[in-house]
């Protein structure tokens, strides 16, 4: 028993699984890339997952609160990346459109997750990851697009099929399954964080492997340090984004804004880009969205 927990608290922890997935994909990408043609199905296989622990009453409940919902989704998904896109082409021109690729993505299936940890309102994190989750195959093609599409090749139909695929399908495909499956999805539904989190590390490992060279050659601390910064500023303005509600609703928009899908963001880079400042920041990223956690938590604790 102590060693299937040992292996449980492992493979539950995405700090050891991102590690040990850089380590890998970085010192032995020949070993790796055989499998870089299963990432799409490794994302819709994650996604899938989620799906089936979302709770369709609950995302129904929690759409009566319309306004504030169309409020939080228009600025996650348009607003915030054309302002970021902007500023970072003030500032930062070289990594402007990777800063936009990350601000454009949906929030991440673990922000109800981070939401009820950090003391916010779950059920509002669960509906916002789900409405711009359906959203984004449409909004992210279209904003990068728009914004984007004079200084680098956008194919847009290729962006929103691979969305539709890792979003769409397996989203309506788990809806079945919990339709006629679903006592036995809960008895089985323990496993899904593990799963998931095993998933997500051989994403990034194949994803490490097939831009080692690029990562080992063109790495830069101060990158990670633009992205700490980066996703501070995310926090503090997704607390204020709503000043009027109240601290829960603040904490979990604030959640919601910062903790992107960045494996979405991962899997666009590595389709359609191959410039280093745009896939070296988005990879990267992974190192303060895994972190930053933990000092928003300990700020809130105070």
């Amino acid at each position: 028993m102590k060693i299937l927990n040992l292996i449980k608290n492992i493979t539950e922890s995405h700090y050891i699984v991102i590690g040990l997935a850089f380590f890998v994909g970085i010192f032995y990408s020949q070993n790796v890339l055989w499998a870089s043609s299963y990432t799409t199905s490794i994302l819709a296989g994650i996604f899938f997952l989620s799906a089936l622990k979302i709770d369709l009453k609950k995302v129904l409940r929690q759409l009566e609160d319309r306004w504030a919902l169309f409020i939080i989704t228009f600025f996650i998904l348009l607003i915030l990346p054309a302002v970021v896109y902007y500023i970072a082409n003030l500032f930062f021109p070289s990594f402007a459109v990777a800063l936009l690729l990350l601000s454009a993505m949906p929030a991440g299936m673990v922000t109800p997750l981070l939401t009820e940890i950090s003391g916010g309102r779950q059920s509002l994190a669960l509906v916002l990851a789900v409405i711009t989750s359906l959203l984004a195959p449409i909004t992210v093609p279209f904003i990068v697009e728009f914004l984007a599409g004079t200084s680098v090749e956008v194919n847009v139909f290729g962006m929103f099929k691979l969305l539709a695929i890792v979003i769409y399908i397996p989203f309506f495909l788990a809806q079945i399954f919990k339709r006629f499956w679903q006592e036995k999805i809960d008895k089985i539904s323990v496993s899904f964080k593990s799963i998931s989190t095993l998933l997500l590390g051989f994403l990034i490992m194949i994803i490490v492997a097939k831009q080692s060279k690029i990562l080992i050659e063109n790495f830069n601390i101060f990158v990670v340090g633009l992205l700490f910064v980066f996703f501070a500023i995310l926090h503090i303005v997704g607390y204020f984004l709503i000043p009027w509600r109240d601290k829960r609703d603040r904490i979990t928009i604030s959640i919601c804004i910062t903790y992107m899908n960045f494996t979405l963001a991962i899997e666009l880079a590595n389709k359609f880009f191959s410039d280093p400042n745009i896939i070296l920041p988005i990879v990267l990223s992974i190192i303060p969205w895994s972190f930053i956690f933990i000092p928003f938590k300990k700020i809130l604790d105070r």
